[in-house]
């Protein structure tokens, strides 16, 4: 299934030139690394296969190849999450990151010196350290929230397809082939839409992928992975520089051994939601990061934001800004962390 998801953005003109960087040591280590943020670990959520760090990583190396044809950029976009921890974002929250979740991250340009052969294959392609400092120099691959990029693109697409089901990948097949490069109003190449229909059911789609994250199954997810990872460096059962060395299932084996509740949360499947404080258990309630993507459409000779084209896009947005989960959010069986 992995192989049919990828097949979509992968041209006729393929990149061979990312190939040997599949085979360096920080690439590989992505591979045990889930993007879903530690959601294959309980049955709250059913991914239809384990997509990795690695598995994103090529896909938007794929898109921004096909958007670009530009080997710099295609490059950065390989290797744009190696800094990426296990767990990934949950390691925002051991620092008390919920709102930015930009605090685990480490420095492309640091992560990559680490790697001799990675450092010699971008020197045989002739890219500097310097010109990974700051991917955001890279329009298509990253943009500023809410604009659109490769990187929040394949994140809503997955999410939809492969995390919650609500998209088929024949509709993701249908969006992404409307997608064109376009100037935005900075003046900046970015994709979008070239058509109104398309964009729109991209909205739905940016609907599904917000609304989930901003909702508490995410949340408390997220919050217990983070909380057994803090116990976890308490209890001298890992370090935190582990997380950006070891793989992801060898930590959860750890857990495994040591904390009944980790063992509770792989198999717990409902998460009960509430308004009032519950008592004597383990439960969530915090504010988190809203994500959101508004792209570019063509409209006549203009490229314009779809908001302010599509009264349908507008609702969608609208819904989303006043959604709301329950203020309380815990599970049944785990009552404490031990």
């Amino acid at each position: 299934m992995m192989k049919d998801y990828l097949n979509i953005f992968i041209d006729k003109d393929y990149p061979s030139f990312i190939d040997k960087y599949l085979t360096t040591d920080t690439l590989n280590r992505l591979k045990f690394i889930t993007q879903f943020c530690g959601c294959d670990y309980t049955k709250l959520y059913s991914p239809l296969f384990f997509y990795t760090r690695y598995d994103h990583s090529i896909v938007v190396a794929h898109m921004t190849w096909h958007f670009t044809h530009n080997k710099k950029e295609t490059i950065a976009a390989l290797l744009h999450d190696i800094g990426t921890p296990c767990f990934a974002h949950c390691i925002d929250y051991v620092f008390g990151d919920y709102i930015n979740q930009e605090s685990s991250e480490k420095k492309l340009s640091d992560m990559a010196k680490k790697d001799k052969v990675l450092l010699s294959y971008l020197k045989e392609d002739d890219i500097s350290l310097v010109e990974l400092e700051d991917i955001s120099n890279y329009h298509i691959l990253e943009n500023k929230s809410p604009k659109l990029c490769t990187d929040r693109l394949d994140g809503v697409l997955h999410t939809c397809y492969i995390w919650l089901h609500t998209h088929t990948l024949e509709q993701i097949k249908e969006v992404y082939y409307d997608i064109t490069v376009l100037k935005n109003e900075d003046g900046n190449d970015e994709i979008g839409f070239k058509s109104i229909e398309m964009a729109e059911k991209f909205v739905s789609m940016v609907y599904n992928y917000a609304k989930e994250l901003q909702g508490n199954v995410d949340k408390y997810v997220m919050k217990f992975v983070s909380e057994i990872v803090k116990l976890s460096v308490e209890k001298g059962l890992i370090t935190l520089e582990d997380l950006y060395t070891k793989k992801e299932t060898d930590i959860c084996k750890i857990f495994y051994q040591n904390f009944s509740s980790w063992r509770k949360f792989n198999n717990s499947n409902l998460l009960i939601r509430l308004e009032e404080k519950p008592l004597d258990t383990f439960y969530i309630s915090f504010d988190t990061k809203k994500r959101n993507t508004v792209p570019l459409v063509k409209y006549f000779a203009e490229a314009k934001r779809i908001l302010d084209c599509s009264s349908k896009a507008q609702d969608f947005y609208d819904r989303l800004e006043q959604y709301t989960d329950s203020k309380f959010a815990y599970i049944l069986d785990i009552k404490e962390l031990n």
